[in-house]
């Protein structure tokens, strides 16, 4: 299971403190392989970053990687675009069709937290509407030339939270959308609805283009329950960390953050979590009481999809501990258990129950599904 190294965690801020330039310094200092250093780099989002904070201070990065780190900016700046030009012609024609949608996660966060195409990469345009529109918002998609499939892939899938992914070359680069009909994964107990009252949506503004998204507190839910869901090859992006930590930075400055526990209590001990895997803001941490200061076992590591549990080349203990025992810093995580808090029943009970939740889904989906 994949942990970055810690140079990589080091540059996985907004901005650096002293302490934690000093800090980077001397993991940056230590680093002899770079090519593995520059692959974990751009697994988690950091290019942007990275080079960044190389810059501002004066960090010790090869004058390779540094021209690596800005040719990849350079990718990334101009595969926004791209999604920019996308997302504007899906907005229009969405518009003709009486359509209603909110972007989600990256192409929302990039202009309103990030600002800057090369900080926050992302895969795909996530799109959030009412589920009785996405027949329609099917033929849009197509009409504006992009493939879609009819079907998923698998029976397991055809109740995903989601279509099929949608595609098109756009100034070369692909572009890919999903449309989305709950906001949370099928993994992730809870759903995430389009929201029908006004006062859970904004407009941000991207280069001129006006993007639908969910307010702060709503948005912040939503990012939060991507995060701690599954994710591919059992890799937590660092990106996706600073997500949800940028947007309750904002939050606490616009001094919102006791509405936000309030309504999403859930989202204080994922960020005590978070704060075990790279510090938090002191802004944000002086909002926040019992922060965790105590290790806790695989931190940074989350536990991998049923399919490689089961499918890969394991033996039948290395099984039951891949599925039964992940590390307990993703039991925290996933259930919401605060840090300084026992994970017994977790382990004993709701996890195990979680496990059997998920295999007889799989089960359902291959001898019954249609």
């Amino acid at each position: 299971m994949h942990k970055p190294l810690a140079s990589v965690i080091a540059l996985a801020h907004f901005s650096l403190t002293t302490q934690q330039q000093d800090h980077a310094r001397a993991l940056l200092a230590d680093t002899t392989d770079w090519q593995s250093w520059m692959e974990q780099i751009e697994l988690h989002g950091l290019s942007g970053f990275a080079s960044q904070h190389v810059a501002a201070y004066n960090l010790p990065v090869p004058a390779q990687q540094q021209l690596a780190l800005k040719a990849l900016n350079i990718r990334h700046r101009a595969a926004s675009n791209a999604r920019h030009k996308a997302l504007s012609e899906i907005a229009t024609a969405f518009a003709a069709s009486s359509l209603d949608w909110v972007a989600l996660k990256g192409v929302a966060l990039m202009p309103y937290i990030y600002k800057k195409g090369e900080l926050r990469p992302m895969r795909d345009i996530d799109i959030l509407m009412p589920i009785a529109q996405l027949p329609e918002a099917r033929s849009v998609m197509i009409s504006l030339g992009y493939s879609l499939p009819q079907e998923q892939p698998s029976k397991f899938m055809r109740d995903m939270h989601q279509l099929p992914n949608a595609a098109k070359m756009v100034d070369g680069f692909m572009v890919s959308v999903e449309l989305h009909n709950d906001g949370i994964s099928r993994e992730v107990p809870g759903h995430y609805f389009y929201p029908q009252d006004p006062a859970q949506h904004q407009t941000i503004d991207w280069d001129g283009l006006p993007v639908n998204a969910l307010t702060d507190l709503d948005f912040a839910h939503q990012v939060s329950k991507h995060l701690e869901g599954l994710h591919s090859e059992a890799v937590l992006k660092l990106i996706n960390v600073m997500d949800v930590i940028g947007l309750a930075n904002q939050i606490a400055a616009n001094g919102k953050f006791e509405d936000l526990v309030k309504r999403y209590p859930h989202l204080l001990s994922t960020l005590k979590c978070l704060h075990l895997y790279t510090p938090l803001p002191h802004s944000l941490q002086a909002h926040i009481n019992n922060m965790p200061v105590k290790p806790i076992q695989g931190t940074g590591q989350i536990m991998v999809s049923l399919r490689t549990a089961l499918l890969a080349n394991y033996s039948l203990p290395q099984r039951f501990g891949l599925l039964l025992r992940p590390s307990d810093w993703w039991l925290h995580l996933y259930y919401n258990v605060d840090p300084n808090h026992s994970l017994l029943w977790v382990k004993w009970v709701k996890h195990p129950l979680r496990i059997l939740n998920w295999l007889s889904r799989r089960v359902y989906s291959r001898i019954l599904g249609g």
